[in-house]
């Protein structure tokens, strides 16, 4: 098996110290508190992580023990996670909306003794549960609303960081020693998967497989130190450990943390990044609002945009299918990304983007067409948990839309008999944690992961037509991906997200969760009435935006993939109440199995 990885250094933390070494007095962190920028050197990052390393020795942390986290997108969360795997440890990231009886549950999976905390909020949850476990310590990095607060477990980030001082005093050598003892295949870290079915599985990945991985996307779509990202999609997921983390642990370049999800396009304008990876809930939410905001301008203005991306659809598709563009319809683009289309990538915070990343995810291809007539390069890639990651993702110089781009170098991609994307490789994680029988079901004697999709290939590249499971197969014996309809569906700007159904029935329907910002503003300027979400949905004149909304989308599919009826859901979806997972996706047996009733309904003559 090819290898792609290059240096001295076998783990992590090792690479990072490198980095430190390197770049001791470059920028490295940004981090807005009270409406001001703060900035972190690299020498800075590095002293940060020696201390929490210090600290979590003089706790008495064991070599490839496991430390939970549980918090928001902040320094201290890279802090944490480095200082954990500068020891040896292994990072257990908790998703920050996750309830106390979830907590409890990987908490006690995971064995953690320690948990980092982030505020007085997810202390609460912690302290409701922590007498199930068999946590020693919780640390908590924000006192605010704790002053005088006292309990035996419970330690403040600097009193716990004080302790560690301490202790490398009487120990000077030891964080060097405990460093050099991490292998490439100890665990690194150990990502709950979202657990779209049942519970989460503990995924272990290790330090060799995370290194290999950034240096093969390296020699795919290539980064440097000059580039700068936005941090904002929770760290217990791979994609933003990929982008936030180990990235610019080897390659330097700066991350710059939001000050919410709320603030994020407000943060994009200010920061205007060079590479910018998201998930398709937030690409088609920008779009959407985009498109709103210009209906609501003046006819000049709206007339102006929707020629400028009419021109820049056009130019996408002739560039995209690799055919010569004509020079009058280049002359034409060049028009107006001058007039329009520059100054609204500017608006956006884009005007900088080299590279921009859409993952975790499936998503429509009129979303990439769209970010390319704007002259925004948006591309698509594909991995797994159990992949680090990484399988296949889109070149920037030429992509394919529709497709998950060619198989990164290095690694095997191959389709099974029915279809089943399985892949083999250095990118491979070690399995599942405490759960052999699981980890030989998923990764076979060969070595070839099994990933539960089903792809095909065009050209080389990869598409990815659904999750195996959720292919549907119709009373007239016709097989349908949903995945493929249901992303059409969301590219309306009045619907948020869709759950297609017709699994051994007649007809395809569909369940929609309508977008409530845009449908607001659409009842808002109809004089439509309303108090609640529900009330919304039961509106006729929202029913039938809706219904024209899907019968735009049925025109573009044969006729067994269109949506017969549909069903505007009551409720908005919560990762907390099992709706969705915490990066968003469907769980689409439960929301079946809660809407029972009406899919019953929906059938009903």
């Amino acid at each position: 098996m090819a290898t792609v990885m290059r240096g001295s250094a076998s783990s992590v933390p090792a690479v990072f110290a490198e980095q430190v070494e390197r770049q001791r007095d470059r920028l490295a962190i940004r981090f807005k508190e009270y409406g001001i920028w703060h900035r972190v050197s690299w020498g800075q990052y590095g002293e940060e992580v020696r201390r929490v390393a210090a600290a979590l020795l003089a706790f008495g942390l064991r070599h490839q023990e496991n430390v939970a986290v549980l918090a928001e997108n902040r320094p201290e969360w890279l802090y944490c996670h480095l200082g954990i795997q500068t020891v040896g440890g292994a990072t257990c990231g908790i998703y920050p909306t996750s309830s106390p009886e979830q907590i409890r549950y990987l908490l006690n999976h995971s064995e953690a003794r320690l948990v980092f905390v982030e505020n007085e909020e997810q202390l609460d949850k912690i302290l409701a549960i922590v007498g199930e476990t068999r946590v020693e310590r919780i640390v908590v990095w924000d006192a605010k609303g704790l002053w005088g607060f006292s309990q035996e477990r419970v330690s403040f980030l600097e009193d716990f960081l004080k302790q560690g001082q301490t202790f490398a005093e009487t120990r000077p050598g030891l964080i060097e020693e405990r460093l050099a003892a991490v292998r490439p295949t100890d665990t690194a870290m150990i990502i709950y998967t979202s657990g779209t079915t049942g519970p989460p599985k503990g995924a272990m990945l290790a330090h060799g497989a995370i290194l290999w991985v950034i240096e093969a996307l390296q020699t795919v779509n290539p980064v440097s130190r000059d580039d700068e990202v936005v941090s904002y999609l929770p760290f217990a997921h791979i994609y933003e450990n990929l982008v936030s983390v180990f990235g610019p642990m080897r390659h330097g370049y700066i991350v710059n943390f939001v000050e919410s999800l709320d603030t994020l396009f407000q943060n994009l304008r200010e920061i205007s990044p060079t590479y910018f990876a998201s998930v398709p809930r937030i690409w088609e939410k920008l779009a959407s609002t985009v498109e709103l905001r210009m209906a609501d301008s003046t006819l000049f203005k709206r007339g102006i945009y929707r020629a400028a991306v009419a021109i820049g659809r056009r130019h996408a598709r002739a560039r995209l299918s690799e055919t010569r563009v004509p020079l009058w319809l280049a002359l034409a683009y060049r028009l107006a990304h001058t007039v329009a289309l520059a100054p609204l990538k500017r608006r956006l915070g884009f005007d900088r983007t080299r590279l921009a990343v859409c993952g975790a995810a499936p998503a429509s291809p009129e979303l990439f067409e769209y970010y390319h007539a704007l002259g925004i390069p948006l591309i698509e890639g594909y991995g797994l948990t159990e992949s680090t990651g990484v399988i296949s993702i889109n070149r920037v110089a030429r992509p394919r839309v529709g497709t998950v781009g060619p198989p990164v170098p290095g690694l095997e991609v191959v389709l099974a008999d029915d279809g089943e994307i399985l892949t083999r490789g250095p990118h491979v994680f070690k399995g599942y944690f405490k759960d052999a029988d699981l980890t030989a079901q998923t990764i076979d004697r060969e070595g070839w992961l099994h990933t539960g999709d089903v792809g095909a290939w065009e050209d080389g590249y990869l598409k990815i037509m659904d999750r195996k499971k959720d292919i549907i197969i119709t009373a007239g014996g016709k097989n349908i991906t949903p995945a493929y309809i249901e992303n059409k569906l969301k590219f309306s700007s009045y619907i948020q997200d869709a759950v297609v159904v017709g699994d051994a029935r007649k007809y395809l329907v569909a369940l929609i969760l309508i977008d409530e910002d845009n449908v607001t503003k659409f009842a808002q300027d109809h004089r439509v009435p309303f108090t609640t979400f529900q009330d919304l949905t039961q509106s006729a004149e929202v029913v039938r935006l809706i219904d024209g909304e899907v019968e735009a989308v049925n025109k573009t599919l044969s006729q067994v993939e269109t949506i017969k009826k549909v069903a505007l859901l009551p409720r908005r979806f919560y990762a907390e109440e099992g709706d969705v997972t915490p990066t968003m996706k469907v769980k689409r047996r439960a929301l079946e199995q809660r809407y029972a009733d009406v899919i019953k309904g929906l059938y009903r003559d």
